[in-house]
């Protein structure tokens, strides 16, 4: 053996550090790949779930193996972790259950050796509806000639019912989805209310009615945010293709069902002079609307791995694109200065300018580089502004409970009837964000008695395409 060669203790040593390396590098492939786990379809969203995926991942396999979940994490509680239970309500009642004999034996109990307790929740029986007259009078004023009829909380100006049932067939509808003819059956289930599905409707239609000056409040605080992610999904308009965008802020959510994909949904919702960044995937209506957008990279990077999967030349760029983004995040994890984040921009951008000088033959992969070199300008605002997303997923899980609406109703017949969809559905996804009741909300929309008139429930803007 010469001096140069290594000794058996030498290789070992090696050996144990080379295994040491390669369970760190697993352990990081692993939370990489937790992370990433959203980019499996080149045009598929965040939420979609890749069933054959993951039906194999859970058919066996090794364990390092296994699909995560898109949040990062397994499914279920952490091993050994204490369950949790929900708080025990104060009763409203206590009834004192005893037993006289044996029920074995028939011997006679003389008392009881002590109470096992058991708490029950239970719901009071449907109460029939109130029917109330209310004799509104009216005067007319001697100085004027005006006529004026006295108003009361509980009395709409329009229409046989109540706020509750205003409320409850909204809800009914859109949070619960139930079709509008499931809608009067549940009302004469429940209450022994007589309501037909075309009542329903009206009922909802109210709803929406007197819920749209709520909806102009949650545009105008939308108007002024400093970022807004945006989206658009098809929904059909008495057969014909329409759309429902979504504009999503983090208390804020609005819904317009419009006619056009183009830039002036944008542009009438946001205003011309909308200052904030958008958030969005590579639609050209996004641009045509304003330069200040950060472009999604959960899109960029699916269309990516996509790439690489059918062109040999796309797997370095899908790796770079992969390992540039995590470098971002992490390093963008450290309180940076301004400065610091300039730089960091600046540097991302040669690797994105890198990438594009790439000679490639034409195919999925020239596609990814040049919808890269479309969006330079776009894909790293959010290195320089904190508050902006690299992903555009709020705005992509906003649009679930549209498109799951979309497959039970199928069309929406008129423009009411956009009407009606956009503006219950903004209130209802309003709601839930800021964590306030939707019910009692819905109740005070009808209370109020803020109706518009049937001829302004349209839209906002003329069909266009």
């Amino acid at each position: 053996m010469t001096s140069s060669e290594p000794t058996k203790e030498e290789i070992l040593e090696r050996l144990a550090a080379l295994e040491e390396e390669n369970e760190k590098l697993r352990e990081e492939n692993k939370r990489l790949r937790a992370r990433l786990r959203w980019y499996e379809g080149p045009h598929s969203p965040p939420s979609k779930e890749q069933a054959d995926e993951e039906e194999s991942s859970s058919s066996g396999g090794d364990e390092d193996d296994e699909q995560p979940r898109t949040d990062g994490g397994t499914p279920g509680r952490k091993s050994g972790h204490d369950p949790e239970w929900r708080d025990a309500p104060d009763p409203d009642e206590e009834i004192e259950v005893t037993c006289d004999c044996c029920p074995e034996c028939g011997e006679r109990f003389d008392e009881s050796a002590g109470v096992s307790p058991r708490l029950v929740e239970e719901l009071p029986d449907p109460q029939p509806p109130e029917v109330t007259q209310y004799n509104r009078h009216y005067y007319e004023c001697h100085s004027c000639g005006a006529e004026t009829v006295a108003s009361h909380p509980d009395c709409p100006d329009e229409g046989q019912f109540g706020v509750n049932v205003v409320a409850q067939a909204a809800l009914s509808r859109y949070d619960h989805r139930l079709p509008y003819r499931k809608i009067g059956d549940r009302f004469e289930q429940l209450h022994g209310l007589e309501l037909s599905g075309a009542a329903a409707w009206h009922a909802t239609e109210r709803a929406a009615r007197a819920g749209r000056c709520g909806y102009e409040q949650i545009r105008r605080q939308i108007q002024q945010a400093d970022v807004v992610h945006v989206d658009e999904t098809g929904i059909k308009r008495d057969g014909e293709q329409a759309w429902i965008w979504t504009f999503t802020t983090e208390n804020h959510t609005l819904y317009a069902v419009r006619e056009s994909r183009g830039s002036d949904v944008p542009a009438e919702v946001l205003g011309e002079d909308f200052a904030g960044t958008v958030v969005c995937d590579g639609w050209t209506a996004y641009p045509a609307f304003s330069s200040n957008l950060q472009r999604c990279w959960a899109h960029i990077l699916r269309e990516a791995e996509d790439a690489a999967e059918k062109q040999a030349e796309g797997e370095p760029i899908y790796r770079a694109l992969t390992q540039l983004y995590v470098a971002l995040q992490t390093r963008l994890e450290s309180d940076l200065t301004v400065r610091e984040r300039a730089e960091l921009q600046r540097v991302a951008r040669r690797e994105l300018e890198s990438l594009i000088e790439r000679s490639v033959p034409d195919g999925p992969v020239a596609t990814l580089l040049g919808k890269i070199e479309g969006g330079l300008d776009h894909w790293l605002t959010f290195v320089g502004e904190p508050a902006v997303s690299p992903t555009n997923n709020a705005a992509e899980n906003a649009l679930r409970e549209p498109v799951v609406l979309r497959k039970l109703i199928g069309t929406l017949r008129n423009d009411r009837g956009m009407f009606v969809h956009e503006t219950l559905l903004s209130l209802l996804a309003t709601c839930r964000q800021q964590g306030r009741n939707p019910y009692e909300e819905f109740k005070r929309i009808a209370r109020n008695n803020e109706m518009i008139s049937r001829a302004q429930a349209v839209p906002a803007v003329a069909s266009s395409r």
